[in-house]
């Protein structure tokens, strides 16, 4: 009997488990944003803060302090987290971080990142403090910050996958004109050797598709379903989507959601399948450093509605109705007012 409860026990553990903490114990509100520059002014985070969200998911780019030596990055988080709405946040709100190009190292970088270990090093030791206890990062020799996270919501199960995609990630290959314009603009890559998330988060993330749920929530820095924009994407390694679709598709789970942030604009997509789960990704960017004067958006024959271009960030309100869970996401302006809304029950609507 004692073998069996302490093999429960480590079971449950394993699952990394919080209780839910909604105020409303019929509804669970996440919030979710990216690309928060630490030396722009962000009357967003009071929005974010008076929203009084249980849980925060940072998407990426915390900081921007691009630079091949990590220890420059330090005063930049410093700076970051010296603001007050900060402290104000972490009253009512648990806090779950990922990191972009901009934390990570330099623009657009990947896998050659020379001082990657530093910069991990670096990232965690400002936002560990600021999470949920008992968080295990990256893979067993500590490369990498991939993990998951589970919430239960009544006999619910949310199971929160954050991946990591600089880490690992092979090297993008530049569009022609690239080389003379100066822009990352980037072109499918056709080599298949070449990869994201690297062999070992691979394998992780799909034993973590592989526990079941009743809601998914992946989180990914940069956007899964679109392909025509030229920016960082998950189709810039086309072989590499369609594993992460066909993986999604398998996942253990009732219903699943993508959240996505690095484009400085807000957008929804909807992909459908024959047969398959249709797949939602809300992507919200950014908290502080929008570029409407830049042509950031692009046609796809995914895409509802049109793109908002000025501060945003985006909620997940997860609701229990009769014995089952619902959910619906918005993107809200730097007032807290809705600018795009998803239902499942409703799809699109445009304010």
């Amino acid at each position: 009997m004692q073998l069996v409860l302490l093999f429960l026990f480590v079971f449950l553990l394993s699952f990394n488990s919080e209780p839910i903490l909604a105020k409303d114990k019929n509804s669970l509100s996440i919030g979710f944003g990216s690309c928060l520059h630490q030396e722009k002014e962000s009357p967003i985070l009071a929005t974010i803060q008076s929203q009084k969200f249980d849980y925060l998911i940072l998407l990426g780019d915390i900081v921007y302090a691009d630079s091949l030596t990590a220890k420059d990055k330090i005063p930049a988080y410093e700076k970051q987290f010296k603001r007050k709405e900060w402290k104000s946040i972490l009253k009512d709100t648990l806090l779950l971080f990922t990191w972009d190009d901009h934390d990570y190292g330099i623009n657009d970088s990947g896998a050659e990142y020379s001082e990657k270990i530093e910069s991990r090093n670096i990232f965690l030791s400002y936002v560990q403090p600021r999470m949920p206890k008992n968080i295990v990062f990256g893979s067993n020799n500590k490369e990498g910050v991939f993990y998951s996270y589970w919430v239960t919501f009544h006999d619910k199960k949310i199971h929160i996958v954050i991946p990591d995609t600089r880490y690992f990630r092979s090297p993008l290959q530049k569009t022609f004109l690239s080389y003379f314009t100066g822009k990352s603009h980037y072109k499918p890559s056709s080599e298949s050797s070449f990869s994201i998330l690297g062999n070992e988060q691979w394998l992780w993330l799909e034993e973590e598709f592989a526990k079941p749920s009743d809601l998914l929530i992946f989180v990914s820095s940069i956007q899964v379903i679109p392909t025509e924009q030229p920016f960082e994407k998950w189709n810039n390694l086309p072989h590499e989507r369609e594993k992460l679709i066909q993986s999604l598709y398998n996942a253990n789970t009732k219903d699943l959601v993508i959240l996505s942030g690095d484009r400085h604009i807000a957008e929804i997509h909807e992909y459908k399948s024959p047969n398959k789960k249709t797949l939602i990704e809300v992507t919200s960017s950014s908290l502080n450093l929008p570029l409407p004067l830049l042509p950031l958006e692009y046609d796809s024959e995914w895409k509802l509605g049109n793109a908002y271009n000025l501060e945003n960030f985006g909620t997940l309100l997860i609701s229990w109705k009769d014995g089952t869970l619902q959910w619906k996401s918005t993107i809200r302006d730097k007032n807290g007012d809705i600018v795009l809304e998803y239902d499942p029950l409703k799809n699109l609507s445009l304010k």
